[in-house]
């Protein structure tokens, strides 16, 4: 057996992927590494299909590939589909670069012909040990963290790469001893492309320090990968164990070492995190008060509650003004999706009805009005004049949840909160002013 087939039977055998004999899709560029890994596959899989995608970069050449794949296939009788996809467009629609546009199309179809036929069980890429060491440069490059110097995995969901013990000499040198045809991409050697730049002027001075410096980065992303693998193993049950979503209790995160601390703020988050953001965070959970918050960029921020923080989308920390005049019936505040009701109506509005107030009319001084919680409102309850503010703090009410509250009020300021805090005088079990307060959803408020 040759030195490639071997590597690539180890790593089939290391990481699980004997699903590529049972039946796969193959990515063929008809590049070195595609046609390899194809020939290598034609005599060993059952049920095998090739998956060409014609990036209409290169004009008359890509079009000569793409034939030169299908006759290839022919010749191997391998089932053969190719996609022509207008690359240098949707980049420009998209305002992304090349490399990153192809393959965002390339995972998109592979993914579309494994959903259309289930008789294929993984995406087979013919990623090899040379991409594997480019790829840790890059992201080394760009500051990545852990998670970037795991480099290429070997499995990536249903994306599967045999290839990835394999070197770039070894796999030419598989295509000269078994007489494979491949042709060559003309843009492989424009530097101007940051992956071509690392590959034909970073990576052989890199060869010069170490000859052997393809196979050590392939030592060190594994070494790094078993080790990311752990830490998100402990970080997954400590989201578990403690009831983690898109919030965390504030001691809890100070107790977590950096490493730890990171990736729960990801998941948190939903979004990926660097780490300059995290330390913002962390300084930020360190010193913050209840209802201080910091925008993060990209649409959110943190936000401090009482003994926990809280990512919430930015544009929900905007203050939801409004002043409604209120009548004997229905009134809806639309704004804050509730529907405030006066007196006793015989059809109620449909939704939940979150709270309710008898109060004594004869203590009301003029009309009734609901508005939003304002900084400073003051309420006298208990014969003391009480802040607002304080009240929601001691009753434990989510700063995210108070501007949903309205505020009812006559021209003597507030008469209560329902549900919460009622002016000295005004509740009264046998008031003959009801109030209702309804989350609903009808829209269209009568009194705007």
């Amino acid at each position: 057996m040759e030195m490639l087939e071997k590597k690539i039977e180890r790593a089939v055998s290391d990481y699980g992927m004997q699903s590529i004999y049972g039946g796969a899709i193959i990515g063929f560029s008809g590049g070195a590494d595609s046609s390899s890994l194809l020939h290598f596959l034609s005599s060993r899989t059952k049920k095998l299909l090739a998956v060409h995608v014609n990036h209409m970069i290169r004009g008359e050449e890509a079009d000569r590939d793409e034939l030169f794949c299908k006759a290839v296939c022919e010749k191997y009788g391998v089932a053969f589909v190719s996609y022509k996809v207008d690359i240098p467009a949707l980049a420009a629609q998209r305002k992304k670069g090349l490399e990153e546009t192809a393959r965002e199309e390339r995972y998109r179809i592979f993914d579309a012909e494994l959903k259309k036929h289930p008789e294929y069980s993984c995406i087979v890429t013919a990623h090899n040990a040379n991409d594997n060491a480019e790829t840790l440069l890059f992201n080394l490059a760009r500051g990545s963290g852990t998670n970037g110097m795991c480099g290429i995995k070997p499995i990536n969901g249903k994306i599967v790469r045999p290839l990835i013990y394999c070197t770039k000499d070894e796999i030419t040198s598989y295509c000269r001893d078994n007489n494979i045809e491949y042709v060559t991409d003309s843009t492989n050697s424009d530097t101007d492309y940051t992956r071509n730049r690392i590959r034909h002027i970073i990576m052989p001075e890199m060869e010069k320090i170490n000859a052997g410096f393809v196979e050590a980065a392939s030592r060190l992303s594994g070494i790094i990968r078993k080790d990311d693998e752990y830490i998100n193993s402990v970080c997954r049950r400590i989201i578990s164990e403690n009831g983690i979503t898109d919030r965390a209790d504030k001691e809890l995160l100070l107790s977590l070492d950096a490493p730890l601390f990171y990736r729960i703020l990801k998941h948190m988050a939903g979004a990926e995190t660097d780490s300059r953001t995290c330390s913002i965070c962390r300084s930020f959970i360190e010193s913050a008060s209840v209802g201080d918050f910091i925008n993060l960029g990209g649409g959110i921020s943190l936000k401090a509650e009482r003994g926990y923080f809280r990512f919430i989308k930015t544009d929900e920390l905007e203050r939801k003004e409004y002043n409604v005049p209120l009548s004997n019936g229905l009134n809806l505040i639309d704004k804050i999706g509730v529907a405030v009701v006066l007196g006793d109506v015989g059809e109620l509005p449909p939704g939940e009805l979150v709270c309710e107030v008898s109060l004594n009319e004869d203590k009301i001084e003029g009309r009734l009005f609901a508005r939003n919680r304002q900084d400073g409102d003051k309420i006298i309850n208990g014969k003391m004049t009480k802040k607002l503010k304080r009240v929601f703090c001691d009753r434990h009410i989510p700063s995210h949840l108070r501007d949903e509250i309205p505020v009812i009020c006559d021209e003597a300021g507030i008469v209560s909160v329902p549900g919460i805090i009622n002016r000295d005088g005004v509740a009264d079990r046998c008031g003959k002013l009801k109030i209702k307060v309804y989350k609903t959803a009808i829209g269209g408020n009568k009194n705007d």
